[in-house]
């Protein structure tokens, strides 16, 4: 097939350094290579005054919450007490029935989709509806979600999580496994969930680090968690190990294929060095409007980035963030942390967080066997891109080269 090309001012591969006035090739339904300029003899479509970026991918979601009007709870509440809150919504859309759960996801990938997004990494807590993340624009990483803290069950659920992921890879789609927290999930259901990850060539998705509650937890056995997981009749001494640290939970967490921290609110800078070192293997999602809601300390962003992190954004879901735009998330990153470049912001929801699902071979770059679905974003010749690209994402166009 005859290759295609188009010329853009700006376009930004993302693997490699921002191209001015250069151009696309694109064949056989996939980008051939970015040209520096434009090739000699050849016809070209011209974009015009547009930078040209892939496409962004949310990498951390719960789809289910999404018909919500606002947050649930209140932010002042203890964490303990919003988890209720979850929960008891959880129950009361699950009476509704089935059909009440597929329409909230088909909002939310309409939402997400709306902004510019072409994946998600969705925790998926009902593994019967795997059909509702059947959607033309937006590609689910369903992440089975596993919640079980007693050492009796963790032989039957990893059965069962390998039986999710076997027929969900057979019928083509994309898949992982999440361990749900510290909290929640058994130290030996999370070392066979890793090796899972590991042998099915699959990402595993963990929240850590994401409340002082849970520190706690963690490093003293005892506070609001262990309240709560008594008084549920959940909690067992072996779930979590002694003198056990969220160095630890990194360093099992590394023996998964590639592994995704969700949040890492209040992760200390040796556990970013660890995390630095580890960023082959291991990346942080950083949920902005969510952080902010629930009122945690400054996030450490900085810093993680002083020690080469992977940092990657998510709209966490509307039980805790208004809406599900990715692009609302990142303006949010840029006006609090106004000294990155915009290279450095555009990666957490491109290549950043592509790597982290699995999806580094189509999606989050452009160059070659990259997707031909682009976005198409006006820009002012005359100014810098710096100072606009983050602004005008709001204006983008999708587009199929």
């Amino acid at each position: 097939m005859a290759s295609k090309f188009y010329t853009a001012r700006w376009i930004l591969p993302m693997t490699s350094s921002i191209v001015e006035n250069g151009c696309v090739e694109v064949a056989a339904e996939a980008i051939v290579a970015i040209h520096s300029e434009r090739p000699p003899g050849v016809e070209v479509v011209e974009l015009g005054d547009v930078a040209l970026v892939p496409h962004l991918i949310n990498a951390h979601t719960h789809l289910e919450f999404s018909a919500l009007a606002e947050p649930l709870g209140d932010p002042r509440e203890t964490f303990d007490q919003w988890i209720g809150e979850v929960v008891g919504y959880r129950r009361s859309l699950a009476a509704e029935g089935a059909d009440k759960l597929r329409a909230a996801i088909k909002t939310g990938l309409l939402e997400t989709a709306a902004s510019g997004v072409i994946a998600v990494g969705e925790i998926t807590t009902n593994w019967e509806l795997e059909s509702s993340y059947s959607n033309p624009h937006v590609e689910v990483v369903s992440l089975r979600e596993v919640i079980n803290f007693s050492a009796d069950e963790v032989s039957r659920i990893t059965a069962d999580v390998e039986s999710y992921i076997t027929k969900l890879q057979n019928r083509g789609m994309t898949v992982g496994v999440s361990p749900h927290s510290p909290y929640t999930v058994h130290w030996d259901q999370l070392i066979n969930l890793c090796r899972i990850s590991q042998e099915y060539k699959v990402p595993c998705v963990m929240h850590l680090a994401e409340t002082t509650e849970e520190g706690e937890l963690i490093s003293k056995r005892s506070g609001v968690f262990r309240v709560m997981l008594e008084q549920l009749g959940m909690w067992e001494e072996s779930a979590i190990p002694e003198s056990v640290s969220y160095l630890d939970y990194v360093q099992a967490l590394s023996n998964s294929w590639r592994a995704l921290l969700v949040h890492g609110n209040y992760f200390d800078a040796e556990v970013h060095r660890l995390l630095g070192k580890l960023r082959n293997r291991i990346a942080v999602c950083f949920c902005p409007r969510t952080h902010a809601w629930f009122g945690h300390d400054r996030y450490p962003l900085y810093s993680m980035l002083e020690y080469d992190v992977r940092v990657c954004l998510g709209t966490d879901s509307k039980a805790s963030n208004p809406d599900l735009s990715l692009i609302d998330e990142l303006q949010f990153v840029a006006a609090l942390y106004p000294e990155l470049k915009v290279a450095k912001l555009l990666e957490m929801v491109t290549v950043n967080a592509s790597f982290a699902l699995g999806l580094d071979k189509k999606y989050g770059f452009l160059g070659e066997g990259a997707s031909t679905k682009v976005l198409m974003v006006p820009v002012d010749p005359e100014n810098p891109l710096d100072i606009q690209l983050i602004s005008n994402l709001s204006k983008a166009e999708s587009v199929d080269l």
